[in-house]
Formats: structure tokens, C-alpha cells, sequence
């Protein structure tokens, strides 16, 4: 399942699943994917591990602002596929795209508010670039 920009409206979320929203383009309105959310210390240290795919990207809700990118820093230990990380500062603007590998460390340029996990093989390249404001709902 690739995620892209071919939802172009706003809608409700269908599924009813716990923690599901829907990512956006907040400028454009363009939907970018469905995704779960990781809002608490245990959803966070899970993450995405010990899965063999994902049927939606994770976000990482950071709670308070980090104040340095040390706190906003990610693994991918006990991973089975690459990762492809995208960090949003305070102003839900995305400021660095990164692939990580399985069993890595990956520590961003500075602090973020979110962290979204995609499956490197599900991103595509032109969903979300640097300069991008999302949203969540």
C-alpha cells in the first residue's frame, strides 16, 4: 500500500479503530495516510517492533516539546524492515526526512514534536517533503 497524494478532500475516518487519524497537507487539504498514533510511553517504546509490516504509519506524539534533538533521537531495534522517519518541529512542520535500517540509531538535527514511522517501502518520495505543514485528524 503505497501512501501518496491522490486523496485531494477531507473526510471522516471510516474505521473506527482506536487511535487512527488522518494525516494532511495543511495547506493543500491533500490526505497523506491513515495513521496510528503513539501518545504514551508504552505506545512509543513499542513502536513498530517485532512486526513483519504495518498497515498504517506510527506517529510518535512527543508530548511537551523536547528541548534537545537528543530526546527526539529513535531505534530500530528488533526491527524486520527499513524505516523511513519524518520529524515535525513545534510548528507541525516537517524538518528532516531519514531512511533507517533495522538494529539502528538515528538522532535527528533538532528536537521534534512528532516522529512518523512509515515502512520504507511504503513511503513515497513526493507524500511529504521538508517545508511541509501537516495535520492530524
Amino acid at each position: 500500500m503505497k501512501f501518496n497524494r491522490k486523496n485531494n478532500h477531507k473526510q471522516k475516518n471510516k474505521n473506527n479503530e482506536k487511535n487512527l487519524m488522518i494525516l494532511y497537507i495543511k495547506e493543500t487539504n491533500e490526505k497523506i495516510a491513515e495513521v496510528k498514533i503513539a501518545d504514551n510511553f508504552f505506545s512509543r517504546l513499542k513502536g513498530l517492533m517485532m512486526k513483519g509490516n504495518t498497515d498504517y504509519p506510527l506517529v510518535f506524539y512527543m508530548g511537551k516539546m523536547r528541548k534537545n534533538r537528543w530526546e527526539s533521537s529513535i531505534h530500530s531495534c528488533f526491527m524486520r524492515f527499513e524505516l523511513k522517519l519524518v520529524f515535525i518541529d513545534k510548528n507541525n512542520t516537517v524538518f528532516e526526512i531519514a531512511d533507517l535500517k533495522p538494529w539502528r540509531y538515528y538522532v535527528p538535527k533538532k528536537a521534534a514534536k512528532y516522529i512518523i514511522e512509515f515502512s520504507k517501502e511504503d513511503f513515497d518520495e513526493n507524500c511529504l517533503k521538508i517545508g511541509d505543514v501537516i495535520e492530524l485528524m
